[in-house]
């Protein structure tokens, strides 16, 4: 074997391992998520689970799994993939949201079978420090309790043991959710008092002119304006800088193959 293809194999193998996880062994390390670890390989959600690069599963131990047992494995699919959030949350992460609440993304809602807000949980922290889920369903209770980690691989896979299923609720709204629990404020989930969790959308292009006008209105020194550009989190990569960074990369290239 050459250097070259050496070196791609290892490189190849590091970042295969360092995103690799499985769902299925990391739930076997505990007996209490027995069922739920059962049912995600019975619905082939288990293979998806470990499919993906970045996730969040949600976990219920088996004195909350009795629903389950009634229901066929199809309509099992759908309520646990509502129990699958595509990102990545630990408890550090949820506990430290900006806006106290959050809407979640889950598997359901990819799979394309979700109606409305049917595909996405709220994640809240409450004034006394508790998170709890709910469906993101308008008027939906948040009645699932965040407990404890299961476990978790920064920033691939976080599993997080909570206290009760989250149903799919109707896309219009529930009539009776049977729960004591405290109902969410009256507005809807993309009200200002909620996040999504979703990339930000690109500035429109009618900014623009204002944002020239301010900039030559506001000129600095370079050293100023160097400043400014750190603190906003945005570094600025000039063409020296480019071509020296392109000039590296070929190269590096050309060394590994005349290896």
């Amino acid at each position: 074997m050459s250097s070259t293809s050496a070196f791609f194999f290892f490189f190849a193998s590091t970042f295969l391992y360092a995103n690799a996880f499985n769902i299925t062994r990391i739930l076997n390390l505990n007996n209490e998520f027995s069922t739920f670890n059962n049912l995600l390989s019975q619905t082939g959600l288990a293979s998806t689970i470990n499919s993906r690069q970045t996730i969040t599963v949600l976990a219920l131990s088996n004195d909350a799994m009795s629903l389950f047992s009634d229901q066929s494995t199809e309509d099992n699919k759908k309520s646990l993939s509502l129990h699958i959030v595509l990102d990545y949350y630990d408890i550090k992460k949820l506990k430290s949201l900006n806006k106290k609440s959050v809407i979640l993304t889950t598997l359901f809602q990819s799979s394309g079978q979700a109606k409305g807000q049917q595909g996405f949980i709220n994640a809240t922290v409450m004034n006394n420090g508790d998170v709890m889920f709910g469906s993101a369903v308008r008027g939906s209770l948040l009645d699932s309790k965040l407990i404890d980690s299961v476990a978790t691989h920064p920033y691939n896979i976080s599993v997080l043991h909570i206290s009760s299923y989250i149903p799919i609720m109707n896309p219009e709204g529930p009539s009776d959710h049977g729960s004591s629990s405290t109902p969410l404020p009256p507005q809807p989930p993309n009200d200002d008092d909620y996040t999504f969790d979703e990339p930000p959308s690109p500035p429109s292009s009618t900014t623009k002119p204002f944002v020239a006008a301010a900039t030559a209105a506001t000129a600095k020194p370079p050293s100023a304006a160097k400043a400014n550009s750190t603190t906003s989190g945005v570094s600025a990569i000039n063409a020296p800088d480019l071509a020296f960074a392109f000039a590296f990369v070929i190269s590096s290239f050309w060394f590994f193959m005349t290896v």
